[in-house]
């Protein structure tokens, strides 16, 4: 089971795409939970940003449970952690927990046109891949593979949002051991 919380400024039509593409692609249950609570204790003024990691320290203490459930925080704040300028978004291998940021997976945020289609396909990559990490997953060498690590948007455009072969067979083995 895969819960999905999110900020409350995230579009709930979004949330639900976001749960039925989820559930397609990884063949789990996935549910819309409850909204976060307030994130601002992330925040860094001097960076403009928020901390990733207390907001995912956060999820693994109020969702993630030990019967396997994950859970996946959507939040529209641009994320960093420590020494890296921007994620896009950080899971727990171990605690089943992660989140992922919309704002730099945004045309508009590079001041480009708006791409409603793009925007999305970027999120349901970058969801995957972070739950891909929670089943435990590392980064994969195969460039179209969802678990590649994208260190810039081109790299996520280039995946797809599906596993290759081999991180499909590893998905599959821990996902059937849970």
């Amino acid at each position: 089971m895969i819960t999905l919380t999110a900020t409350p400024d995230v579009d709930s039509m979004l949330l639900a795409a976001l749960r039925d593409r989820l559930r397609e692609v990884l063949g789990m249950e996935v549910e819309v939970g409850e909204p976060m609570e307030d994130i601002s204790y992330a925040y860094n003024p001097q960076r403009n940003q928020h901390q990733s990691t207390p907001i995912l320290d956060k999820l693994k203490k109020t969702h993630a449970g030990t019967d396997g459930t994950r859970v996946l925080g959507v939040v529209d704040v641009d994320l960093y952690a420590p020494e890296l300028n921007f994620i896009f978004g950080e899971a727990d291998l171990r605690a089943g927990a992660a989140v992922v940021s919309l704002t730099r997976l945004r045309q508009d945020f590079y001041g480009l046109p708006h791409d409603e289609e793009l925007f999305f396909a970027r999120i349901l990559k970058e969801s995957v891949h972070e739950l891909g990490h929670t089943a435990g997953l590392l980064h994969c060498t195969q460039p179209t593979c969802v678990m590649h690590f994208s260190n810039c948007l081109e790299e996520t455009d280039q995946k797809s949002h599906e596993f290759c072969p081999s991180c499909r067979s590893k998905l599959d083995q821990a996902l059937g051991s849970d």
